[in-house]
C-alpha cells in the first residue's frame, strides 16, 4: 500500500482546510489526483476494497456502505457515553489547540471534535480518501479541517517535529502488521510537541459464533427452501454435515483468524498493545480490558393472525396467554391464518431472522396443511415449553459470568439463563487484565452512563461485530483460495470432496457458508426487536398459510427444547472487547 514519494521539503499547505489529494484547482492535478492509490478502490465479488497491494497494506476490511457506516456506530456511542469526543473530558476551554488523528475513516471523531473544541485544528490522516468532502462541512468547521492521504506503514507523517499537542488512534490497530508497531509509535512520537498526549482506543476482532442447541433446530429445517418475512425465497439445496464440528460455522472462523496470523496482525490487541505503547509514552493510563455482553435471545418475532406471539426462553418480562390463542375470528377463509392488517412487500429486513424463517422439504413442496386441531396443539406444546421455562428463569441461580478471555466482573452478577445482566458492558478483573494507573484510570471508563443503556443496545454491539467478520469476507476468501490451491487435506473436514478442490466449486461453498452465517446472525440479532424497543413499529410481514404457521410453531418448540436440554448455565462470551491508552511525551 504504498503512496507517490513524499517531496524532500514539505510543501506548504494552502489552508487548514486543504487535503493532500487535491492540492491545486488545475484540470491536470485533479486528472492526476484521480489515480493516486487512495482514490482508486479494486470491486471483487461486490466488495469494495482498497487497491494497495497487500503485503504493503494489509489492512483486510472492505469499504462498502454497511462497513463504513459501522463507524458513524461507534461515534454515536462515544458521545452518548462519555458526552465528549475524548475520555480526559476535554472542553472548549481546556482542549488542545491542533490536533492529529490516524486512521480517520470517514473524519467523524475529527468533526466531531471540532464541533467541540472551536480553536482547535485538526489533521486526519488515512490511506483512503472516504473522508466527509469540506462542501459538506460549514465554512467554520470546514476551515479548522485538513485531510491528508498517505500509507504509514512504507511513508513517514508529512508533518514537522513537535508538531501536534493531542493524537487520536481509534480502530487502526486490525491493520497494523506486529513488527510495525515499533516504527509506527516511533512516529507518532516524532510529531508530537512536549507534553502532547496520546490518546488509543482499540478492539480485539471477535467472530461471535452460536451455540449448538440454536442452530441444529435450524439446519434441522434447512435442507429445502426458506421463506423469509419479505417473501424472498432461499434455496439450501444441501446442508452439510457439521456435528463432528465444534460449532456450526466453524470453518468461517478458522478462515478469518487465518486473515490475521497470515497477515502477522495480532487480533487481540487489547492484550498486546501496553507493551508497545509503555515503551514510548510516559505518564500511560489504561482500564481493564473493557467488554460488550452479548445479548440475550429476543423474543421470537410476532406470526400475523397468531395474536400472541411466543417469547424465547431466554427472554425476560414474559407474559404467558391461554392456549385458546387461535381465535375463530384470526382464520381467514380457506382457513388461513391471516393477518387483518396490510403487508408492504418492500418491507425492511429487520424481519429476516429464524422465527420468520419457515423451512420446508427437499423438494420445495410445502407440506399438507394440519388441521386447526393439531396447529392448535403445536402452539399449545410451544406455549406449555414458554411457561415451563417463566418457572425456571424466576428459579434461576445467579453465576459467574466467563468467556473465553477470562473472568469479567462489574460489582454484580447475572444469569445467562435469565438474560439479566448487572449491565452492558463489564470490566475484566485486574487479575486478567494488564491495567496501569489505577483509581486514575479507571474513572475515565463512564460506568454509570453505560449501566443505564437499555439492554436491548446490546443487540448493536452484536450487528457490529457480525459485520465486521462480514467486511473482512473477500480477506476470507484469499485464505480459502490459498488452501484450495494447495489442496489443503484440511477441508476434508469441512466437506470438501476432490471434486471441489478448484475456484468455482470452492467460491459457491464458500458463499453458501457466508450466506448460511448471515442468516442464523441475523436472526440471533433480532433487528426488529431492538428497533421495537425503541418505539419503531413492527415490520411487516407475508401472512402465513395454516402449513407455514405449523412449520413455524415446530421449529420454535424444537429451539426451545434444545435450549431447555443443552443449558449448562454458561454464558456466551462478549462480543466486543476493547482498550483505552493515555500517554504523554514528556517535556
Amino acid at each position: 500500500m504504498t503512496a507517490p514519494p513524499l517531496a524532500s521539503s514539505r510543501q506548504p499547505r494552502l489552508s487548514c482546510s486543504s487535503t493532500t489529494t487535491h492540492t491545486g484547482s488545475s484540470e491536470g492535478r485533479n486528472t492526476k489526483s484521480a489515480h493516486r492509490k487512495e482514490n482508486q478502490f479494486v470491486y471483487r465479488n461486490g466488495a469494495k476494497l482498497h487497491a494497495y497491494d497487500r503485503d504493503k497494506a494489509p489492512y483486510p476490511s472492505s469499504f462498502d456502505r454497511p462497513s463504513v457506516d459501522l463507524q458513524c456506530l461507534d461515534n454515536a456511542l462515544m458521545l452518548y457515553s462519555k458526552g465528549s469526543t475524548s475520555f480526559l473530558g476535554f472542553d472548549a476551554k481546556t482542549a488542545p489547540k491542533r490536533c492529529l488523528d490516524l486512521g480517520c475513516g470517514l473524519g467523524l471523531w475529527v468533526i466531531s471534535s471540532a464541533k467541540a473544541w472551536p480553536e482547535t485544528t485538526f489533521v486526519g490522516v488515512d490511506m483512503v480518501n472516504i473522508q466527509v468532502p469540506h462542501s459538506a462541512l460549514d465554512p467554520d468547521i470546514a476551515d479548522r479541517i485538513e485531510w491528508t492521504h498517505t500509507n504509514i506503514l512504507r511513508n513517514k507523517l508529512p508533518y514537522d517535529d513537535e508538531e501536534f499537542d493531542f493524537v487520536h488512534v481509534s480502530s487502526l490497530a486490525l491493520g497494523i502488521p506486529e513488527n510495525k508497531w515499533h516504527s509506527l509509535f516511533e512516529e507518532i512520537r516524532r510529531v508530537m510537541k512536549p507534553g502532547a498526549v496520546i490518546e488509543m482506543v482499540e478492539e480485539d476482532a471477535i467472530f461471535p459464533i452460536l451455540p449448538r442447541w440454536y442452530t441444529d433446530p435450524l439446519r434441522a429445517h434447512s435442507r429445502g427452501i426458506s421463506t423469509t418475512g419479505l417473501g424472498q425465497r432461499l434455496s439450501f439445496p444441501y446442508v452439510p454435515d457439521t456435528a463432528h464440528l465444534t460449532h456450526e460455522h466453524e470453518m468461517l472462523e478458522d478462515l478469518f483468524n487465518d486473515v490475521w496470523s497470515n497477515r502477522f496482525i495480532n487480533p487481540t490487541p487489547t492484550s498486546m498493545l501496553p507493551g508497545y505503547f509503555g515503551a514510548f509514552f510516559e505518564r500511560v493510563l489504561s482500564p481493564p480490558i473493557s467488554a460488550w455482553l452479548s445479548p440475550p435471545f429476543a423474543p421470537f418475532a410476532p406470526i400475523p393472525g397468531v395474536h400472541d406471539s411466543v417469547p424465547s426462553p431466554l427472554s425476560q418480562s414474559m407474559s404467558f396467554p391461554s392456549n385458546d390463542h387461535l381465535s375463530s375470528h384470526s382464520l381467514g377463509s380457506g382457513g388461513h391464518l391471516l393477518s387483518t392488517q396490510a403487508v408492504d412487500q418492500s418491507a425492511d429486513s429487520l424481519m429476516t431472522s429464524p422465527s420468520t424463517t419457515l423451512r420446508t422439504s427437499v423438494e420445495g413442496d410445502i407440506s399438507p396443511s394440519p388441521s386447526v386441531t393439531s396447529l392448535q396443539l403445536e402452539v399449545a406444546n410451544v406455549m406449555a415449553l414458554a411457561r415451563r421455562d417463566s418457572v425456571q428463569l424466576e428459579n434461576a441461580s445467579t453465576i459467574s459470568l466467563k468467556s473465553h478471555a477470562g473472568s469479567y466482573s462489574s460489582g454484580g452478577s447475572g444469569s445467562s439463563k435469565t438474560g439479566k445482566r448487572p449491565s452492558v458492558m463489564l470490566l475484566q478483573s485486574p487479575d486478567e487484565s494488564s491495567s496501569m494507573g489505577g483509581e486514575k484510570a479507571a474513572a475515565m471508563i463512564p460506568v454509570d452512563s453505560l449501566q443505564a443503556q437499555e439492554e436491548h443496545s446490546q443487540y448493536m454491539h452484536l450487528y457490529r461485530s457480525v459485520m465486521w467478520v462480514m467486511s473482512v469476507k473477500e480477506a476470507m476468501w484469499d485464505e480459502l483460495l490459498v488452501r484450495v490451491n494447495q489442496k489443503d487435506p484440511r477441508l476434508r473436514r469441512y466437506g470438501w470432496t476432490d471434486e471441489d478442490y478448484n475456484e468455482q466449486a470452492s467460491r459457491a461453498k464458500f458463499d453458501f457458508a457466508v450466506e448460511l452465517y448471515q442468516s442464523d446472525m441475523r436472526g440471533r440479532i433480532s433487528l426488529w426487536n431492538c428497533a421495537v424497543q425503541n418505539g419503531w413499529d413492527m415490520p411487516p410481514r407475508d401472512a402465513p398459510s395454516k402449513a407455514e404457521v405449523f412449520e413455524e410453531m415446530q421449529l420454535r418448540r424444537e429451539i426451545m427444547e434444545a435450549q431447555r436440554l443443552a443449558d449448562t448455565g454458561e454464558s456466551e462470551p462478549p462480543c466486543r472487547r476493547f482498550r483505552i491508552l493515555i500517554g504523554h511525551k514528556e517535556t
